[in-house]
This record gives structure tokens, C-alpha cells and sequence, in this order.
């Protein structure tokens, strides 16, 4: 019918004012007042995200549109330096990732057979150069055969014997690492003090750690979880020391 799905208008030419400025004779037209756009001043932030190949997929993809990085737990390694794979195959996460504009990045723990950190195996690593050398290659490799774009170490309760094996190694592997553009991260104990007691801190030197990797991810969080009292994962006060030591 006529008049559905399109406008009637009359030919009568462009209503007065509208698309010009209405000026009297020998003044120039005024300029539109826009308005002043403000800078964005919002600090930009870097987001990190574990995650275990197990991960609901829909959980995933609801998550990647505000993760910069997805560290993807966890590959491990032997007493001679192989590299153990996660029990299940992560290669669609890495897809994700990478279609959600995100960095994949693999995460490498000392975890046991039991599944439990095995800081035994840290010693025996940071003192066998051959062992280094051998987990650096396969690591290496790995890593560019499935598109992984950045390394995060996540090594905990480190004996303060090898506080400074450790951060040669991760020196080391940093310096290999960038040569091929992947970035290397540490993951570090909530510490306060230098001084600080305890087998989580001792065997961390914030420092050396700090200078020898691309950047650090301080582990503030879980002070509240699943086996202790009722508190904050997080407590902002506790946070707040460890970030201005």
C-alpha cells in the first residue's frame, strides 16, 4: 500500500535551517558548537587469566574479550630437564586465545607426580646446566610448533639454597626466549621484607628475579581459600603491603 516502507515528502526543498546556519547578509556562518572532546586519561591495564585445559569452553570465550593474556597451567618437566605436557590437549585454547586478540602463554611449574609443587625438583634443575639446556630446547620448541607468545614461570616454595641458581636459570631462559620475541614472566610470592621467613619467600629475591625477567605477576591472592577461615581471597590492606615493598 502506498505510504508503507518508505517516507512521503513534499518536493518543497530542504526545510529552512536545517543542514546550514541561518547568517544575515555579509557575515560568515558560525561554527557548530561540537563541544571538547576529552582525552582518555584511564590508565591501560595488562590482564592476566589461568586457566586448565578442562576449562568450560563457553566459560572461556565469555572470558577472553577482557583477558591481554591467557596463561594456560600447566606444563611440567623430569629431573633431566624433558618437558611434560598438561594431560589434556590445550591446542584449542591457544586458538582462542589468539582469535580473541589475547597472548598465549605457556605456563611451566615444578608440580610431582602427586600434583603438588616438588621444590626437590627446582634444586635439582637450577644445579644441572645440562637439565636447563634441555628443558630451554624443548620448551623453545614447543612453543613455536603450537603458537604460544609468551612464558610464564610459576615456581613456589624455593629453597633459599637456591635463591640464586634460580634466578640465573630464569635469566637465561629470558635471554633465549626474547631472541625469538617471546616475553617471559615470573610468578612471585606476596613478600614484604627481604628478610622474610618461610620456604614460599626465602628462596625469592625480588630483585634478582625482577631484573633477570621480562616482567613479574605477584601472587596476591588466596590469602582466603578453600581450606582456611572465612576472609577475602585478596584482602586489599595485605595487597597493598606487598605491592609498595
Amino acid at each position: 500500500p502506498e505510504g508503507i516502507g518508505e517516507a512521503a515528502v513534499e518536493d518543497a526543498g530542504e526545510p529552512e535551517g536545517i543542514g546550514e546556519a541561518a547568517t544575515e547578509e555579509g557575515e560568515a556562518p558560525a561554527e557548530p558548537n561540537r563541544g571538547t572532546l576529552q582525552p582518555d586519561t584511564r590508565p591501560i591495564i595488562h590482564v592476566n587469566g589461568y586457566a586448565y585445559p578442562f576449562i568450560s569452553r563457553w566459560v572461556l570465550n565469555q572470558t577472553l574479550p577482557y583477558l591481554s593474556e591467557l596463561s594456560i597451567f600447566s606444563y611440567g618437566f623430569t629431573p633431566e630437564g624433558n618437558l611434560v605436557p598438561p594431560p589434556l590437549e590445550e591446542g584449542w585454547m591457544i586458538e582462542a586465545a589468539r582469535n580473541a586478540g589475547a597472548v598465549a602463554t605457556l605456563t611451566l611449574t615444578p608440580l610431582g607426580e602427586d600434583g603438588h609443587f616438588n621444590n626437590n625438583l627446582i634444586h635439582i634443575l637450577v644445579t644441572d646446566l645440562s637439565a636447563q639446556q634441555n628443558l630451554t630446547r624443548q620448551l623453545l620448541m614447543t612453543m613455536l610448533e603450537k603458537g604460544y607468545g609468551a612464558l610464564n614461570l610459576d615456581f613456589e616454595y624455593i629453597m633459599a639454597q637456591d635463591r640464586l641458581g634460580y634466578a640465573r636459570f630464569v635469566g637465561n631462559i629470558t635471554q633465549m626466549m626474547n631472541l625469538f620475541g617471546i616475553q617471559v614472566s615470573v610468578a612471585l610470592a606476596p613478600k614484604t621484607s627481604d628478610e622474610q621467613e618461610g620456604v614460599l619467600y626465602e628462596g625469592m629475591d625480588y630483585a634478582l628475579l625482577g631484573a633477570a625477567a621480562n616482567s613479574v605477576l605477584l601472587m596476591t591472592y588466596e590469602w582466603g581459600y578453600a581450606y582456611g577461615p572465612p576472609m577475602a581471597i585478596a584482602p586489599a590492606n595485605l595487597v597493598r603491603q606487598v605491592v609498595e615493598y
